[in-house]
């Protein structure tokens, strides 16, 4: 299963979901059709395995990145332009390229019962994780948030989802307006202290 990921990786990297070649995955890697349809019942699903993968690499750095900073001892309000930095980020191609592999992994996760397991751990995971990226934020007085925590990690994974309606708009103007109003309410609701 794990040379098969490795592999898919790779494909679903090179040339994306839909021009997902299975046949150079097989030949690449070494494993039978057979073992494939055994693991993951067809096509699609190696390559909802593959999205689920990254999908869990991305939430793990995105989340390793806050922490980091908030370890480094910046200030709430450095703090706080970091991340609005990051928000400003959210209309370029890179961005766009992660919204739309979670959300086809979602979609995908809807008629797999173990690929939405395996989502909803990771998902729970990295929310717990930025929720206490937050609580340790707030303990060295960066942030005086005035929501809980935990609802305040899933709103900003809701919000970097839902930024998907704007990207389908193609309109620049609109992104960028979306990412200051996204910064504006994040600012509330985090509070940065200077």
């Amino acid at each position: 299963m794990e040379t098969l990921v490795s592999f898919g990786i790779e494909e679903l990297e090179r040339n994306g979901s839909i021009n997902f070649n299975l046949e150079t995955v097989l030949r690449e890697s070494g494993v039978s059709r057979g073992s494939l349809y055994h693991h993951f019942g067809s096509r699609i699903g190696l390559i909802s395995r593959c999205e689920a993968e990254l999908l869990k690499k991305s939430l793990k750095a995105d989340n390793e990145g806050v922490r980091l900073l908030i370890n480094m001892g910046v200030s709430g309000k450095e703090l706080f332009e970091i991340l609005a930095m990051q928000v400003r980020t959210n209309g370029s191609p890179d961005a766009l390229a992660r919204r739309q592999r979670r959300i086809r992994t979602l979609a995908l996760a809807m008629e797999d019962a173990n690929l939405r397991a395996m989502l909803t751990e990771a998902q729970d995971k990295g929310s717990k994780f930025f929720a206490e990226s937050l609580a340790l934020a707030q303990e060295k007085g960066l942030i005086r948030p005035i929501v809980d925590l935990e609802a305040l990690s899933y709103l900003v994974q809701s919000m970097f989802l839902g930024r998907i309606l704007v990207d389908n708009t193609e309109n620049s103007a609109l992104s960028d307006g979306i990412n200051e109003a996204t910064i504006t309410a994040l600012e509330k609701l985090l509070n940065p202290q200077a």
